[in-house]
């Protein structure tokens, strides 16, 4: 996992280079490109999230979920959510595994979609999958992170009850309460830089390692909390959209924290990117060949160390001083003779006169 914080250059330059490449692909672009599909994703998400939920013993877990979401989403965000699991709530699904959720699944993927072609960008690779093979990864990936989120949620909801009952038990206290109070903070951070350390491993098309935590994914993380955070108090404090825009004040809201979400994930990729490429494996070249992937990571160190361990099978033989030799191809041979051909001419004039 640390062998990702080991920079080749220093923390400063690497923060320079992110800034100037995020620049350079258009990132912010890219996030209003994300933030679209997000939307888009945004009602078939949440109708397979509560589809899933059903399996969790616990009551109204989306709900839930979407109350510790206020926390540090804006107001509106969170409106929007819960004003959306009501509707899915009042319509009848119909279970898991029927046509119709198997199609809102298919929907919900589009996101994924989007990140796997911007990480792609972000990373400078080029596709080689076949459209079948990114949807099935897009459509894997949003099952994977959507059980993520609801297992992770479900242990932070009921962590508190959990904590008393062992601190009753075993005469802690209510300072182990306290403790784990504190404590499910780090744990939430932890548990974001994972699902962002998970889409950075499966979506872009290059062989890698898995890696835990990265720089990027930490980053990412840390980013997009201060995002969602700032803006909730730039809302709270300095704006009203809903005077400004009216009705869709809350969708604009929506729109730019989701904005501001695909742009820390962007953000984190780029420097992962950099890091890669500022180290020598990194810069050595080589072209993609059709079915071979990228070696990106630590990956792509293993095989630099590997290549550099092996002789060259091509011994490089002594240079030798002087001009070069010319190659004895028919042109130059045909030249040649005409050359000579010309001095004897010249010589036998000489000698008759």
């Amino acid at each position: 996992m640390f062998a990702y914080f080991k920079l080749p250059v220093g923390w400063f330059e690497i923060l320079k280079r992110t800034a100037k490449e995020t620049i350079n692909d258009d990132c912010l672009s890219l996030s209003a490109q994300l933030a679209y599909y997000f939307l888009l994703a945004l009602f078939p998400a949440l109708l397979f999230m509560v589809a899933l939920a059903s399996f969790f013993p616990i009551e109204n877990l989306v709900g839930q979920i979407v109350n510790s979401m206020g926390q540090f989403a804006p107001p509106d965000v969170v409106r929007i959510v819960r004003d959306q699991i009501l509707q899915v709530a009042r319509s009848n699904s119909g279970g898991l595994l029927t046509i119709g959720m198997l199609m809102t699944l298919w929907s919900t993927s589009a996101a994924i979609v989007a990140i796997i072609n911007t990480l792609n960008m972000a990373y400078d690779i080029e596709e080689g999958r076949p459209w079948w093979h990114v949807r099935l990864t897009a459509i894997g990936l949003t099952i994977a992170l959507s059980v993520f989120i609801l297992t992770s949620f479900a242990l932070l909801i009921v962590g508190p009850d959990f904590a008393q009952g062992i601190a009753d038990r075993f005469h802690l206290g209510q300072a182990f309460v306290w403790t784990w109070s504190i404590l499910r903070w780090p744990v939430i951070f932890i548990l974001v830089a994972t699902a962002i350390g998970l889409i950075y491993y499966f979506a872009p098309d290059a062989e890698q390692d898995w890696v835990w935590l990265t720089p990027g994914s930490l980053v990412a993380t840390a980013l997009w909390i201060l995002f969602s955070i700032g803006f909730k108090i730039y809302l709270a404090n300095f704006a009203d959209y809903n005077a400004t825009y009216g009705a869709i004040g809350g969708v604009i809201v929506m729109l730019l924290w989701l904005y501001a979400s695909g742009l820390a994930i962007l953000i984190g990729a780029e420097m992962n990117a950099e890091i890669e490429h500022a180290s020598p494996y990194g810069k050595a070249p080589g072209e993609k060949v059709p079915g071979e992937k990228k070696k990106i990571g630590a990956a792509a160190a293993r095989a630099y160390e590997e290549a550099q361990k092996q002789p060259s099978p091509h011994p490089t033989l002594p240079r030798r001083h002087g001009p070069p030799t010319p190659d004895p191809t028919p042109a130059n041979m045909v030249t040649g003779g005409i050359i000579a051909a010309v001095f004897r001419l010249i010589r036998g004039r000489r000698v008759g006169e």
